[in-house]
């Protein structure tokens, strides 16, 4: 890739075809204030293809304070060609533009006008509106990101109406070893090694893989049948089968057998998530990813596991043994990908799909099978019309009654957001600074959060005064330091969904700088 060595910090995380996955995708951005810019920028900097920036306002002296991608030979100028020309400064790999039309116009136009784009974010834009957003991005299946910086705290809510992740990248030390169960080559290489014939140098080097499936043979040898450690008791007893092992102390292959000796008594087994996705029913038969799972779901009725992910970790090791466990761990993978890569031939077949699946991708799913994973957001039509909890929505009244949960902010955005819809500006942004002044927009706004609250059918739940003061103080204010958290939190996220790597946030995300806090919130 001929930005291999500009971008060589972030390809070691996504990798190259993730990072083409960045530089093909073109990003629809709604309004220009703050907050967009900040993550915009965010995603300018690690290379996007391009970027379509979309608004109809005016830079005015109130702009300058907040938004660091504006100037003051920019007053009176389209923000939206502004903001384009300097965020283009910063990476000229990054090809960008922008449409003087207000941001309500274009989602009006509906689906059409959206078909170029990759993915959509907007900023600050009315809930009913976002609604209506949200249903074009339904029927492109294209990635929908809302952002709300107000005063101090802020909301983002992602939305896509199916996220197919076959990177999860989990924080998983467990592996893929196959300690409990080696398969055939594995098992031969372990039986080829006799401890007791090694000299010192060859038996502290002896790698902590065949180790642990040696001392599982004695554990099963000595317990009459038992196939696995599962007590306490169990545990200790298969530890002490290591250290007897052992002739030194100073042996830091045992040591690392100890550190990892839980692999061997774990049982292997399917995770949940990812037997979702083998099981899940799609109408989407077509596509990469789909072909590919319904691949490793025959080859899993087959074999009864996954394909083998073929990586060793690091351990203590003579070179010879590590590279032979490394070929064996290798070709059993390559086998179970070849098998996989049959199964594909024969779906693609049924399907009278001519379309080549890139072999790379294939590999990489086979690699990572244990940790794919299909993710679906309730829409923001569904968020609006809260279901029961029995029907799976949230309990609102559970929720409320947690004292750390931010869900009293929610409710409070949701009302401002109301209010915003009826009145045509945000609660106080046309009172004065004065108690007396904000109180018609306090009364009025809490009158919109009992209407919300109501919805959700909870009782005993009331939205919290203080939280809506707050709010009305705010006057739809936009501070700098709060957007720029959450442009870098939407950017992440943005990262995650463009290249379908690392498990997204789903579905809202409550940001509360008063107090340091932030939450997820699944609504």
């Amino acid at each position: 890739m001929a930005t291999e060595d500009k971008y060589d910090r972030q390809l070691r995380l996504w990798g190259a075809h993730g990072q083409k996955a960045l530089m093909d995708a073109h990003i629809c951005v709604l309004g220009t204030c703050a907050a967009a810019t900040e993550t915009l920028k965010n995603l300018v900097l690690p290379g996007i293809g391009r970027f379509t920036v979309i608004d109809s306002t005016r830079v005015e002296s109130a702009d300058l304070g907040n938004n660091f991608f504006l100037e003051e030979g920019d007053l009176g100028k389209p923000r939206a060609e502004a903001v384009c020309r300097w965020l283009q400064e910063l990476n000229p790999d990054v090809q960008g533009s922008f449409v003087d039309r207000e941001p309500a116009q274009v989602v009006g136009e509906g689906v059409d006008f959206f078909k170029p784009y990759t993915m959509v974010i907007a900023c600050q834009l009315p809930e009913r509106l976002a609604a209506s957003l949200g249903n074009c991005c339904t029927t492109l299946n294209v990635p929908l990101i809302l952002v709300t910086s107000l005063g101090f705290v802020g909301k983002l809510r992602f939305y896509k109406a199916e996220h197919c992740v076959c990177e999860t990248k989990p924080d998983s030390e467990l592996g893929d070893l196959r300690l409990t169960d080696p398969f055939p080559e594995l098992r031969r290489f372990a039986d080829s090694i006799d401890l007791a014939s090694l000299d010192e140098a060859q038996h502290a080097h002896v790698p902590y893989v065949v180790i642990l499936i040696k001392a599982l043979d004695a554990f099963r040898k000595g317990s009459g049948g038992k196939q696995l450690p599962s007590t306490r008791e169990e545990k200790d007893q298969f530890k002490k089968i290591v250290l007897d092992m052992q002739r030194s102390d100073k042996e830091v292959n045992f040591a690392e057998a100890m550190d990892n000796a839980y692999k061997a008594w774990v049982p292997y087994s399917i995770p949940e998530a990812v037997q979702k996705v083998l099981e899940l029913k799609t109408s989407d038969t077509k596509s990469d990813f789909w072909i590919v799972a319904r691949a490793i779901s025959q080859f899993v009725r087959d074999c009864g596991k996954l394909p083998l992910a073929g990586s060793l970790p690091d351990m203590t090791a003579s070179t010879d043994m590590y590279v032979k466990l490394q070929e064996i761990y290798g070709s059993r993978a390559g086998g179970d990908s070849a098998a996989i890569n049959a199964h594909i031939a024969a779906i693609q077949k049924d399907l009278g799909a001519e379309k080549i699946i890139p072999p790379d991708y294939v590999q990489r799913f086979c690699r990572n099978a244990q940790h794919c994973e299909v993710f679906s957001y309730r829409s923001i039509d569904d968020e609006l019309r809260p279901c029961s909890v029995e029907e799976g929505g949230l309990d609102l009244a559970e929720e409320a009654g947690d004292e750390d949960s931010l869900i009293q902010w929610y409710l409070a955005f949701r009302a401002a957001e109301r209010f915003r819809e009826e009145r045509g500006h945000w609660p106080g942004a046309l009172c004065g600074d004065g108690e007396a002044a904000l109180a018609g927009d306090l009364a009025a706004l809490a009158k919109a959060a009992g209407g919300i609250v109501d919805a959700y059918k909870a009782e005993g739940v009331t939205a919290d005064p203080k939280m809506l003061e707050e709010l009305v103080r705010y006057g739809g204010c936009e501070l700098h330091t709060t957007s720029s958290v959450l442009g870098g939190i939407a950017s992440q996220e943005a990262v995650k969904l463009l290249t379908a790597q690392y498990s997204p946030l789903n579905n809202t995300l409550i940001f509360d700088g008063l107090n340091g806090k932030s939450q997820a919130l699944e609504l």
